[in-house]
């Protein structure tokens, strides 16, 4: 262990990586956007239909406007630090081709296991039932016969316009999901009928064959995976995201004054920490980030359940 502060530092070029670093496969800062904050723990604005009243905003002339109280609710969230550290040995680095990757594969590992339980919190959030304003289950199943996806898709839609005053914007389908929308006959000539449309929509087809936006809602596609299984076991892959279709409000411009279905509240972006242990002949990489996930309002999103069988 370090022995005096001046033996801690934080590493500029590393904490510049691990900034730049975006493993597709988590969706978590796409479900809940990051809002950045000064402090640890803080009050943040929950709100539910005020933005719904009809106010009479008539006035006489001369007279001052009315004057209206704009009073959400609040709560509090508490950040927490998570971190990881690894100690790389000097041999390694002495004896790779490039010494900076070892450092560079270091960082990039010890963020992934950091980002995968963001993406496991942000999951039990985003997938609980009482955590949306409602929840309607998929009749018939999306991979059964004559699914009416886009009619079950309009009611999750509908239901966040009527409970939260605001136009939902994003769907969440986990990769299996996805499989089984891009296969739908309806979906199918839907986007068939755009491509054909003229030659610069053929850049539609992504994601996973599927358009970027359907709907009006941009399409978040989940597909992190965890290895459940205890050290030294056989590998157990499992889903984190599961088959429950969110359709929900997330704010673009983001403000903790700004409704939303949910916020990250990141009072520290990652940061590398670089440190020597001579009697182990290495150096610790450490990463660490400080951050709170937190649902802002249930009304701004709907879940769709049952969509598979």
């Amino acid at each position: 262990m370090p022995s005096r502060p001046s033996d801690v530092h934080v590493d500029a070029p590393l904490t510049n990586f691990a900034l730049q670093l975006r493993n597709r496969s988590f969706v978590a800062e796409e479900v809940f956007p990051v809002v950045p904050v000064v402090k640890e723990s803080d009050l943040y604005y929950t709100f539910s239909r005020e933005e719904l009243r009809d106010v009479d905003t008539r006035r006489a002339a001369g007279a001052v406007a009315k004057e209206v109280d704009w009073v959400p609710a609040t709560s509090t969230y508490t950040a927490e630090e998570y971190a990881l550290k690894h100690l790389l040995a000097d041999r390694i680095v002495n004896n790779a081709d490039m010494p900076v990757r070892p450092r560079m594969n270091t960082v990039a590992k010890l963020q992934k296991w950091i980002w995968l339980g963001i993406e496991k919190r942000v999951q039990a959030i985003a997938q609980a039932g009482g955590n949306v304003v409602a929840t309607v289950a998929a009749s018939p199943k999306w991979d059964g016969s004559s699914p009416t996806i886009e009619k079950d898709i309009d009611t999750a839609k509908d239901s966040v316009r009527n409970n939260a005053g605001v136009e939902p914007n994003a769907i969440l389908l986990a990769e299996n999901v996805k499989d089984v929308v891009k296969r739908d006959t309806t979906i199918r000539d839907l986007i068939r009928y755009v491509i054909n449309m003229g030659p610069g929509n053929q850049q539609l087809l992504v994601n996973g064959e599927l358009p970027p936006v359907i709907f009006n809602l941009a399409i978040i596609i989940a597909g992190a995976t965890e290895d459940t299984s205890k050290l030294g076991a056989s590998s157990s892959i499992a889903k984190i995201w599961n088959d429950a279709v969110p359709v929900f409000y997330r704010e673009p411009a983001i403000s903790l004054d700004a409704v939303s279905w949910g916020y990250i509240m990141r009072a520290q972006t990652p940061i590398v920490k670089a440190y020597r242990d001579e009697h182990r002949n290495g150096e610790y990489i450490e990463v660490s980030v400080i951050q709170a996930e937190e649902l802002v309002t249930s009304n701004a999103a709907n879940l769709i359940t049952d969509v598979l069988s």
